[in-house]
């Protein structure tokens, strides 16, 4: 409740931050790798449509299926691990991954609105933005990056928990796309919307922690 408290301080206040975010390098850097990629992955929506279109409808929805289950029944794992063992960082990822999920959805319904991109199966190519559409970005598929990051970072992204975790994460995403229902750029700004969310809660819990450290040790004698 403390971190929902300051997260949601932190939202009201983060354009008083945006000068110092501006003299970061790393804000630029992360800016057009993040712009490259998504440049490359409209390049490939189409061939990549007439590749995954081949999935007969049943495997997508089972690819989409398997994901979720193993994602969310990651983080309730993780959560139900912090509970027995009593261990708090873990109980505080399983709760932050949740609360990403809550927020990155609320980015995802304003995207799809600003965006208005047409879905593939409207037959109207992958260039028809602004145009009362709803594939930009995928609602199914924000979450479960969302997810995979929280569980990945627990376990300080080793190859062995983010690999299944991030497979996971975009084995909904190919169901969606499966189902002819998302272009691939779709797919990677779901993901680059709930990993970022993911990443950002986490960078402000650790910086409350930080703060509550400071405080406790400036009060003992």
């Amino acid at each position: 409740m403390n971190n929902i408290e300051a997260d949601g301080e932190d939202l009201v206040k983060s354009p008083c931050h945006i000068p110092e975010l501006v003299q970061d390098p790393t804000f630029y850097w992360t800016t057009l790798a993040t712009g490259a990629a998504l440049g490359a992955s409209f390049g490939l929506d189409e061939p990549a449509r007439r590749a995954f279109r081949e999935i007969s409808h049943d495997d997508a929805g089972s690819l989409e299926r398997a994901g979720n289950a193993f994602l969310w029944t990651a983080t309730g794992a993780l959560y139900l691990y912090g509970f027995v063992a009593d261990e708090q960082r873990a109980r505080q990822y399983a709760l932050t991954g949740l609360l990403s999920t809550a927020i990155s959805e609320g980015i995802t319904s304003a995207l799809k609105v600003t965006f208005g991109r047409l879905r593939p199966n409207q037959g109207q190519g992958h260039w028809k933005w602004f145009d009362g559409g709803s594939s930009f970005v995928s609602s199914a598929a924000t979450p479960a990056f969302a997810l995979a990051a929280t569980v990945s970072e627990y376990a300080d992204n080793r190859w062995y928990v983010a690999l299944p975790a991030y497979t996971a994460a975009a084995s909904v995403g190919l169901g969606r796309m499966g189902h002819d229902a998302h272009w691939l750029s779709d797919i990677l700004g779901s993901g680059l919307v709930g990993v970022g969310t993911t990443e950002v809660l986490l960078h402000m819990h650790a910086l409350h922690g930080a703060d509550r450290a400071a405080i406790g040790s400036s009060r003992s004698p």
